[in-house]
């Protein structure tokens, strides 16, 4: 996919991380605490807890709890759950939270659709979505594609999963998908169908990894707790992943403090291949993505208009 080279990164991640420390902290305090699975990361239009309107700016303190449900009309929401687990909530959909553990993390689809970025995966993460009775369980870091409307799907862009239905399972590879039914099937389709979903999943996700490496950045040198840290700057949380360094399926990187210098602050403004030339550099071993803005909604290097991000999982 090409990209557009714009100011260099190094030039962003300064005017960023200044930005950061320029404007108002919010509670709870930046690098203090961690969060839990329900916690509702961002907001854009429209969307409710239990009937009861959401800010769009829910400055960290909103959850989503056992039998509460999430709705959304002309808007879409993303929630958090495991470290390094995203789920993006669409237009004109519900989910229900059915178990925020962090052992046993349980949601459930009831309408619409959605999409489930897991970048890093722990040994005893058990992280399943409900669709129509049937539980759709992560197995591998990927990208995830849930509908329950019309004909009830489940879709594996990029990773694995598996689909039990009653006493029937089946593994769901890369490119692979199954309808809701009594007999699962696994099925071929084409990726590189892209919708809004899948494009503002995207931009999230290079948000995410902004909000990372500025955590990190603030967070200093030395030891660190990883998981979710809270980022003021960007009014939402940020994940320190296991490990120092981990890639979303999107292709952008999340840095622990002291890994920062694997982000190749060299050149361009969003992204890294692995290893691969890109414009004419080549990266270094790790990928990261510069949000240029600091607000909602979709940006280009320095603010707002739309940007194309990453792709990653192709």
């Amino acid at each position: 996919m090409k990209r557009v080279w714009q100011t260099s990164t190094k030039l962003l991640a300064g005017v960023m991380l200044a930005a950061m420390y320029a404007m108002p902290q919010t509670s709870p305090t930046p690098n203090s605490i961690s969060t839990r699975p329900g916690a509702i990361n961002y907001v854009e239009g429209n969307a409710a807890i239990n009937g009861q309107a959401l800010p769009t700016r829910p400055a960290g303190q909103v959850f989503l709890n056992p039998d509460e449900t999430l709705s959304t009309t002309r808007g879409r929401v993303e929630v958090l759950l495991t470290p390094g687990v995203f789920l993006r909530v669409g237009e004109n959909s519900e989910v229900r939270m059915i178990s925020p553990s962090l052992i046993n993390t349980q949601v459930e689809l009831t309408h619409g659709e959605a999409v489930v970025e897991v970048a890093q995966l722990m040994k005893d993460n058990n992280i399943q979505v409900l669709n129509h009775g049937a539980f759709i369980k992560f197995v591998k870091p990927g990208l995830y594609r849930i509908t329950a409307d019309g004909v009830p799907m489940a879709a594996v862009l990029d990773g694995k999963a598996q689909v039990s239905n009653g006493a029937q399972r089946i593994d769901l590879g890369k490119g692979r998908q199954t309808v809701i039914a009594a007999n699962l099937e696994a099925v071929k389709f084409n990726t590189k169908n892209e919708d809004d979903l899948y494009a503002w999943s995207n931009v999230r996700s290079q948000y995410n990894a902004s909000a990372s490496y500025m955590a990190a950045a603030a967070y200093g040198g030395g030891p660190y707790n990883p998981g979710w840290l809270w980022a003021g700057g960007f009014n939402s949380w940020a994940w320190m992943p296991y490990g120092g360094y981990a890639y979303s399926p999107f292709g952008w990187g999340f840095f622990g403090p002291g890994y920062l210098g694997y982000a190749g602050l060299g050149y361009g403004p969003a992204f890294y291949g692995r290893g691969r030339f890109v414009g004419g550099y080549r990266g270094g071993p790790a990928v990261h993505g510069f949000a240029g803005g600091m607000g909602g909604g979709h940006m280009s290097g320095g603010g707002g208009g739309h940007m194309s991000g990453g792709g990653g999982h192709r």
